[in-house]
């Protein structure tokens, strides 16, 4: 698994061994930041269910101002630490090592939307 665009691209990163976490494929991030990357430039992006931290630090290599990943796994928050370590990001990046919902809902809780780029 590789970073495919951006300030990291070519990095090869770790993934955990096994099969508990599926690695989002290149071509499917392709076609991600395709769409999104008129957004990323100063964004922080959520990568929820973050595994080996492979879609949040595509956004950072693209211009994310700062990424926070949520994975309760031990196996690919190890192995995302050593992304995170191996790229040298560590201030651009906050680790949650919770299940999603929970975070979620908490950062639901604490979020006030103040005239959203999107309907509801």
């Amino acid at each position: 698994m590789r970073v495919i665009g951006g300030e990291f691209r070519s990095r090869k990163l770790k993934a955990p061994a096994g099969d508990s976490v599926r690695p989002t494929p290149d071509r499917l991030r392709e076609a991600l930041f395709n769409i999104l990357s008129p957004r990323i430039a100063g964004a922080v992006f959520l990568d929820a269910y973050a595994g080996s931290g492979s879609v949040g630090i595509e956004a950072l290599s693209r211009g994310a101002k700062k990424a926070i990943f949520i994975e309760k796994s031990r196996a690919a928050l190890r192995a995302l630490q050593e992304n995170i370590a191996a790229l040298g990001i560590r201030e651009r990046c906050e680790v949650n090592p919770d299940s999603a919902s929970s975070i979620i809902t908490r950062f639901e809780a604490d979020s006030v939307y103040l005239d959203p780029p999107y309907p509801r």
